[in-house]
């Protein structure tokens, strides 16, 4: 997504639903979660009523169809990957985090444009670890990509960590995007998956326009990328 769409256009129409369906408190704002969502807890208890509740899941499914944002899915069975003799000592993150790079530069690349990453921290080990091996990409290139290519649209060396407080409209459209997308790309690998309604309208939209495809319209291998 596009820093200056985020501010001018996503943040306000987000701001609104907040404002308007769930009567939140700007000094404490509250914050798309889909866990609290689904649990009707952490300032979302006003969706037991169904009336709310209604309201809010179709704002919320015309704000993920309007608004203007690519979507790339990575996914990896880790039990399978693990059982690879030549992945043996590679964590299954190092790999997605390689994957999410190589598709977001290309991305960048495809649209004239550079960018950054911006990860939900947990403020723990994981974001060490994950910008250690952002690092190691970054400098070392990958098989598909030179370490060059990389710099070129990537400028950040740092991957921009944030966290739930900060409030950030794009982290929470991920948020309610992340896992509809991933039971969709388990169900392509063959797993026996349940999509409820809103998952399913949410994979449309997805599908639709707003997973990153190729010139002739493709999907796998530019918006979603799994293995095996």
């Amino acid at each position: 997504m596009r820093v200056d769409y985020a501010g001018k256009t996503l943040t306000p129409n987000l701001n609104w639903i907040k404002l308007n369906i769930l009567r939140h408190d700007p000094d404490t704002p509250i914050i798309l979660h889909r866990k609290d969502i689904m649990g009707r807890k952490g300032g979302f208890e006003c969706l037991n009523d169904r009336q709310i509740s209604d309201r809010f899941e179709l704002a919320i499914l015309r704000l993920l169809n309007s608004s203007e944002y690519s979507v790339i899915t990575a996914l990896i069975d880790k039990k399978w990957m693990l059982k690879q003799q030549h992945w043996t000592k590679i964590h299954p993150y190092h790999y997605l985090i390689e994957i999410i790079v190589e598709k977001y530069v290309q991305f960048l690349e495809r649209n004239g444009s550079v960018g950054d990453i911006m990860p939900e921290s947990r403020q723990t080990k994981p974001d060490t670890r994950l910008q250690k091996s952002f690092s190691e990409i970054r400098n070392t290139g990958t098989q598909f990509l030179d370490k060059n290519r990389i710099s070129d649209v990537l400028k950040g060396e740092k991957l921009k960590f944030r966290t739930k407080r900060d409030n950030i409209a794009g982290l929470q459209i991920c948020d309610l995007v992340a896992h509809p997308s991933h039971v969709h790309v388990r169900s392509l690998m063959g797993h026996n998956v349940t999509k409820g309604p809103f998952a399913t309208e949410v994979i449309s939209i997805l599908n639709s326009s707003k997973y990153d495809r190729s010139k002739l319209g493709g999907i796998k291998g530019y918006g979603i990328k799994h293995l095996p």
